[in-house]
């Protein structure tokens, strides 16, 4: 699964290109070239040698399925997370994603005994909910507001080399070669998609160029 999520910046690139005429450059692909690489590398570098697991193709389906309807909602919600105010766009997000899923839910939540529920895997559940998913879609609809969805897509790259920094860091993992070359590979392909021309940059250069040939 955490391959597969590699695939959602390529997505957001396709899907940009279609839905907002963004370009896709050379500069571009390659930054989501070296990106993917280095995130499949650190993947492949962390995961148990020693396993025997074997993946399930309805499984990776559902993972490519959810990699590509994130990337369509960077396509398509951007001009709307520029027309109104992030907790706006959050709060009917949330309304109508709680709404759709409760049916799925409800049996299961009901079922559990809250009073037995240790207080570490109460508050561990408000972090992720607070932190990891609340505000972590405003700093991203944020994003949103100002850049393209390939650059706030290519940003995906960062999680693996985060948690690998983290895991050295506390002493669960260990620093190699190949951890280090995979995480400057997933810094060059962010930086070389920051770097690419949007459809902005190019409508830019073209007016440019026709007022210097007015001006000749």
């Amino acid at each position: 699964s955490s391959v597969v999520t590699t695939s959602m910046p390529i997505f957001a690139m396709i899907l940009s290109a279609i839905i907002l005429k963004e370009p896709i450059t050379g500069k571009k692909a390659l930054g989501v070239l070296f990106g993917c690489t280095g995130a499949v590398a650190l993947v492949m570098s962390s995961a148990a040698a020693t396993s025997d697991k074997v993946g399930d193709l309805r499984g990776d389906l559902l993972c490519m399925a959810a990699q590509l309807s994130f990337a369509l909602y960077l396509a398509l919600f951007s001009k709307l997370v520029r027309k109104y105010s992030v907790i706006t766009v959050n709060k009917w997000m949330f309304t109508w994603a709680a709404l759709i899923i409760l049916p799925f839910t409800m049996p299961h939540v009901a079922s559990i005994d809250f009073g037995s529920v240790p207080a570490k895997t109460l508050w561990e559940s408000a972090f992720v909910v607070v932190f990891g998913t609340y505000l972590g879609y405003i700093l991203m609809m944020i994003g949103q507001s100002t850049l393209r969805p390939t650059v706030v897509g290519v940003y995906n790259y960062v999680q693996p080399a985060v948690s690998v920094t983290v895991s050295i860091l506390t002493g669960m993992g260990v620093m190699t070669l190949q951890k280090g070359i995979a995480i400057l590979l997933v810094c060059l392909g962010v930086w070389l998609v920051i770097k690419s021309k949007s459809k902005r940059d190019m409508e830019r250069e073209k007016n440019e160029e026709g007022n210097k040939r007015e001006d000749k």
